[in-house]
């Protein structure tokens, strides 16, 4: 059976942590779920965005986690989207491709129950199929909104503002295309542009989390910005990055 779904203690979690690490599922397939258990993760980021994964997928996964708070990163800003994500009991979602304080309005709206928000109430996995819906409709699921385009970081202190909001999450490939510079820490431009999201999240008091490949020395460089929760590489990266290290292993030692 379903717990109930503690929203503030993991926001309370977060914003009392540095570098929460959140592996990114692109597989469905539940066991692969479990499996990433074994690694101690203190979340389970779901990406709807880029991979196939749909709403049954992702209810799936949920309940493969199991006590592992799961985060969904959706398609997009889409009212019935955002509401059938979140009543398969995820403990919140990144809204990508949010270009201004409006749109982050909308998905704070669409996350939230009356009379903060309009999202419609039904009898889903999060609620306890039904059987704890008054209980469920108290919580509040954090919505992060993601930072990747040329409009959104223009206005990143206008959408920091938002009333609502729970943090900003950086997609460092997209915005670095977006301001036409080189994603590397070693790039001035690249340092400044990050820096100017997390002030505008730290004056605002919100959460801040980033996506990074699981190359080391970027791993580690990131790290040392300290965010609340690092995107950590992908199912598939971690898969080839893993078999590639062990076959070169294999073919380099001497028999």
């Amino acid at each position: 059976m379903i717990e109930n779904i503690d929203f503030e203690s993991f926001k309370a979690t977060l914003a009392k942590s540095r570098n929460l690490a959140g592996p990114l599922l692109t597989i469905s397939d539940p066991s692969v779920v479990e499996t990433l258990l074994f690694t101690n993760p203190d979340m389970i980021i779901v990406d709807m965005e880029h991979s196939a994964i749909d709403v049954t997928q992702l209810q799936a996964v949920c309940i493969a986690s199991g006590t592992i708070p799961v985060l969904a990163r959706i398609r997009g800003l889409e009212k019935n989207e955002i509401k059938k994500v979140l009543d398969t009991g995820v403990h919140g979602v990144i809204v990508p491709e949010i270009e201004t304080a409006r749109e982050a309005s909308s998905a704070v709206r669409f996350s939230r129950f009356a009379p903060e928000g309009k999202r419609g109430a039904g009898p889903g996995r999060a609620s306890g199929y039904g059987n704890r819906i008054m209980d469920y409709i108290k919580g509040r699921p954090l919505v992060f909104v993601q930072i990747e385009t040329l409009p959104a970081f223009e206005q990143v202190e206008e959408i920091a503002g938002v009333d609502g909001l729970d943090g900003l999450f950086i997609g460092p490939f997209d915005l670095s295309i977006a301001l036409q510079m080189e994603f590397s820490w070693d790039n001035p431009e690249f340092n400044s542009a990050v820096r100017r999201i997390v002030k505008a999240a730290h004056e605002n008091n919100i959460l801040t989390g980033i996506y990074s490949p699981m190359k080391e020395e970027t791993l580690i460089r990131t790290a040392k910005e300290g965010f609340n929760f690092i995107m950590l590489g992908m199912d598939r990266e971690a898969i080839v990055s893993g078999y590639s290290s062990a076959i070169k292993r294999l073919k380099t030692t001497p028999s």
